[in-house]
């Protein structure tokens, strides 16, 4: 393979990193049930990547270092040039220059739609489990309002009754949807989208589509956006670099308004500045890095694959299902017998392996939930396997 995605790398001690995955603060000593950080532990619990940058973007940023000078920046119409390419090319959906806003990040740009698109104690419906939105919609005075899915055998699917009546409640005026769904893997069917958006529609409710893990879906599966199935009326769509090329920390986010009356809402200009790190790292990635990105699919698959295949096989009462889209695994581990505490004493303070508590995305069944992000390694994603499997047998 052109990339090594193979490689190991040390984020925790190599220069440069701070990472704060691989912190070994003592903040961090919680979650693996001790004083100290593990010298041997695993982390798995956040959407970050552990593989290097494509070689564009590295060298694009490192020009910007070179310059020397970082004072006020200005997002040139090369930029949302880039934007607009990747957008058509990749998703076959049309977007004009003065569609696009910057964002310094997901969750910011979230925070804002809903601070300016609705108003102090109106309700947001979220799909739950969920990614962590609770926190952005109480941060702006507005209610957090679980839609929980159906949960077949790990395979989860809309409750469209529920979803009506939710809608139906006057105080109710934003749902927030993530294609591909975090953390179920779900990628909505074009029919699903159409019933969802014409129930918002009849009802007034405006759809923030956070598509910020776009780009990652398993082979002979693709991600369409909302607005290619529906038209732009009602939603707002927000895209990020963060997990596709791991640039998290550059907060690099696009938000897309084609519905003329919502994007008068907000700024011509956007969010606000973004850096010229940004800047070029996002210009790199949306015009030279298509080759990096199918090569990295190809290598989740196959390590997706893997790890699913292990469970099944060495932990079958651990429920996991092959997810559509993302590099997230949302393990079930309701029939392993224990508590959520002791899942924790196990996998955390026993194996050093970190992964995320279900708990805090509201699955409806419960909180002996765990979401895996394979984000690493083939091999560090085995030896977290290993570590699991012998805790827990």
């Amino acid at each position: 393979m052109k990339f090594n995605f193979d490689e190991v790398i040390d984020r925790d001690r190599e220069e440069g990193s701070y990472s704060s995955k691989w912190a070994s603060t003592p903040q961090m000593a919680p979650m693996f049930k001790s004083e100290e950080v593990p010298e041997d532990r695993l982390c798995f619990f956040v959407a970050d990547m552990d593989y290097r940058c494509a070689p564009a973007i590295v060298e694009a940023i490192q020009k910007v270092a070179a310059h020397g000078i970082f004072g006020y920046s200005v997002t040139p119409d090369e930029y949302f040039q880039a934007v607009i390419r990747w957008m058509k090319d990749r998703f076959a959906l049309d977007v004009k220059r003065e569609e696009i806003r910057c964002a310094h990040g997901a969750h910011e740009a979230i925070v804002e739609i809903v601070d300016k698109l609705s108003k102090p104690g109106e309700g947001v419906i979220v799909p739950t489990p969920s990614y962590y939105y609770r926190g952005d919609v109480n941060q702006v005075n507005r209610y957090f309002v679980p839609c929980p899915l159906k949960n077949d055998n790990g395979y989860h699917t809309f409750d469209f009754e529920l979803f009506e009546k939710l809608c139906k409640e006057p105080q109710n005026t934003m749902t927030i949807m993530m294609q591909p769904h975090n953390p179920t893997g779900r990628l909505w069917t074009e029919d699903e989208i159409r019933k969802i958006a014409d129930i918002c529609r009849k009802n007034n409710v405006i759809m923030i589509c956070d598509d910020v893990h776009m780009d990652f879906c398993r082979k002979d599966n693709k991600v369409v956006p909302f607005i290619n199935v529906v038209g732009p009326e009602g939603i707002v769509m927000v895209t990020g670099l963060g997990k596709t090329f791991n640039l998290a920390g550059l907060a690099i986010t696009n938000v897309i308004i084609q519905d003329e009356e919502l994007g008068k809402k907000f700024r011509p200009g956007g969010f606000g500045m973004i850096s010229p790190f940004s800047i070029a790292a996002c210009i790199a990635a949306y015009t030279q890095c298509d080759e990096w990105v199918d090569a990295l699919n190809e290598y989740l698959d196959d390590t997706i694959d893997y790890a699913v295949d292990r469970f099944h096989k060495e932990l079958p009462q651990v429920k996991v299902w092959r997810p559509e889209g993302t590099y997230i695994l949302w393990l079930d581990f309701t029939d392993c017998g224990f508590t959520s505490e002791e899942l924790d004493e196990r996998i955390a303070g026993k194996a050093h392996v970190s992964l995320s508590d279900g708990a805090g995305m509201e699955p409806a069944e419960g909180t002996i939930f765990r979401r895996f992000c394979v984000t690493s390694a083939k091999s560090r994603v085995a030896e977290a396997i290993d570590r699991i499997v012998d805790c827990l047998k």
